[in-house]
Parts: C-alpha cells; structure tokens; sequence
C-alpha cells in the first residue's frame, strides 16, 4: 500500500502537540491547586518583604516551621483580613523579651534574626514570655516598630495562633520542585510551535501530492443540415 505523502509528519506533530499542551496543563493545574500569589500591602515585614511585593505562598501546609514566612488568618484576633507574618516560635518553644534586651530569647537562648529591621527585634516596647501550647505557633513581623502580631494578643493563649490558621506558607523558588515546573512548562512551550510547524508541512505536503483528476476530453455530435 502506498503511505500517504505527509503521514509521518502529520502523526508526529499531532504527538508534539499533545505532549506539549499536556507538559502545561498538567504543572500548570498542579500549582493553581497548590500554590498562590499573594501580594504585599503593608509594611510589617520589611526589609525582607515591602509593599507591591509579589509572594508565592503554597497553600494550606501540612507542617509550619519555625523562622517561615506564612500567610495567616488572624480571626482569633478579631482581625477580618490575611496578614503576613514570621513563625518565631512552634509547640512546645518558651519565646520571650523584656524591655532592654538585646535579643528576643527562645528556650532561653538568644534568637538570631538577621531578618529584623534595623536590627531592633524589641521595637515596639511590648514585653512577653509565652509557652507556644499544643497545634499552635506564634507569630512577628520583621518590622518590630509595625507588626500587629502575637505580641498585641496576649490576652488569649498568649497571643498564639492556632496552626490551621495559617493559609500559606512561602514557597522556597529554589527547591527542585520549581525547577521541575518550570522545566516542564519551558518544554511544552518549545514543543507546540515544533508541533505545529510540522503539521502545516504535513498539510503542504498533501497538497502538493493530490492526485490531478484526468481530463477526458468530451466529443460533441454535429447535426448535418
């Protein structure tokens, strides 16, 4: 049987568009569902975060570690919207500071925060000493001198909050998980204009081989008068 002219092209680019459209889709819905942009409004994280900043946040964490930047819903506080904090201390840490202190202390040992704005981890003049309970995590803002954080809610569990509160955490664009997304997209995005460009040679292909139909030439009757 003779194989059509452009059979193989056109099979081949059929392949590159399906794998390419499936090298977006499928890390494209993954982040959608696990991760999301969040954008900085305030100033209670600088100088590691400003306002306008862009944050990707990976959603709904299983565990939060301490020194993560998290985005946390503060309704224990009476606070209706998200804010953006630091988890200085989990389940189980003593976290503390008196006025005069060079450092906030956790588990009595001075805590290293290089992150801290101006290097002031007291600014803000609020005392506390708190035992972080069970499923809970306390949280400050790098801005000391502008945080409505963990230090201002003393009145209930210390000021911690519980761990389902935090909605977000940051995601490290470093680890090999972004890698591998990226990688992915960046593949599929190189294979549709290669899919493509070999199905519209499949399709010049085809053209250009169309079997020309016979003329058969049509012999008319004359009438003798």
């Amino acid at each position: 049987m003779e194989r059509r002219p452009g059979r193989r092209r056109g099979i081949t680019a059929v392949v590159l568009l399906l794998l390419g459209s499936a090298l977006i889709a499928g890390p494209t819905a993954f982040s959608l569902s696990r991760f999301t942009a969040v954008h900085v409004v305030s100033e209670s994280m600088r100088p590691t975060l400003v306002d306008g900043d862009l944050l990707v946040m990976q959603k709904d964490p299983a565990v939060v570690h301490r020194g993560e930047i998290v985005l946390y819903d503060p309704a224990d506080w009476g606070m209706p919207d998200l804010l953006i904090g630091r988890v200085v201390a989990v389940e189980g840490d003593r976290i503390s500071y008196r006025k005069g202190d060079a450092a906030v202390a956790l588990n009595g040992q001075p805590l290293e925060e290089p992150y801290v704005l101006e290097a002031a981890p007291g600014a803000g003049g609020v005392d506390f000493d708190v035992t972080v309970p069970r499923g809970r995590v306390f949280v400050l803002g790098d801005n000391r001198g502008n945080s409505a954080d963990s230090r201002f809610h003393s009145e209930r569990d210390g000021g911690t909050l519980p761990e389902s509160a935090v909605v977000g955490v940051e995601f490290d664009q470093e680890r090999p998980l972004a890698l591998v997304i990226g990688l992915s997209v960046f593949a599929g995005m190189c294979l549709l204009p290669v899919g493509a460009g070999l199905g519209i040679a499949a399709l010049v292909v085809r053209r250009r081989h169309r079997p020309v139909p016979p003329v058969h030439q049509v012999w008319g009757s004359a009438r003798v008068e």
